[in-house]
């Protein structure tokens, strides 16, 4: 395949910009500062990902797409999330799209343990997440053949292999997951077209 990663410089989405090499894909980087990792199938695009042009660029000839942006200050409003999705939707690319997102976005919010809900999630995360779940509403009410993939607490830890999926609201949990392990779980996704048109958490398994 041929995959278009937004936000694939660093975190989540250079994780799974390196999976998709290790496992033969082509992969088209679209990112502001672009990272110093060079690949024969690697492409860099540098720009923003609500830059239509970039999109138009970065999006040719891909068979999928993956956005896992990230802010700096999650503490801080944003509209980071739902601009560069309205803006990926615009631009009619792939059918296939995942967005990562994270655990308390949409309705896996206020069921991931006390200290998360209660303590976490309002002081550190709440504001940012307002705009991750106009994100997802974005892409579920489009017609494309989407996952939005909410990893648990992020970690820079080796990877596993041993990733749990939480599907349902009584199946969320607060935990850890590698950005390595979530970069596997969205390749498995694409590569076996799981969870279509589902959101899914992911986090290591007990």
């Amino acid at each position: 395949m041929k995959i278009t990663i937004i936000g694939a410089s660093r975190g989540t989405g250079l994780a799974t910009a390196k999976e998709a090499l290790a496992r033969g894909h082509e992969v088209a980087g679209i990112a502001r500062n672009p990272a110093d990792m060079k690949h024969p199938k690697l492409t860099w695009f540098a720009g923003d990902a609500r830059d239509a042009n970039v999109l138009a660029h970065a999006l040719a000839g891909a068979d999928a797409s993956v956005v896992a942006l990230s802010v700096r200050d999650p503490w801080n409003p944003t509209t980071l999330f739902s601009e560069a999705q309205a803006a990926l939707l615009d631009a009619n690319g792939p059918k296939r799209s995942i967005l990562v997102t994270g655990l308390g976005a949409g309705d896996s919010k206020g069921h991931n343990g006390w200290f998360y809900d209660r303590v976490i999630f309002p002081l550190v995360l709440a504001k940012s997440y307002v705009d991750k779940d106009r994100a997802e509403a974005l892409l579920q009410k489009s017609n494309l053949d989407w996952t939005i993939v909410r990893p648990v607490h992020l970690t820079n830890g080796p990877k596993k292999n041993k990733i749990e999926t939480l599907i349902g609201v009584n199946n969320y949990r607060y935990g850890d997951i590698s950005r390595a392990d979530v970069g596997t779980f969205i390749l498995d996704c694409l590569e076996q077209n799981k969870f279509l048109k589902q959101a899914v958490g992911a986090a290591d398994k007990k």
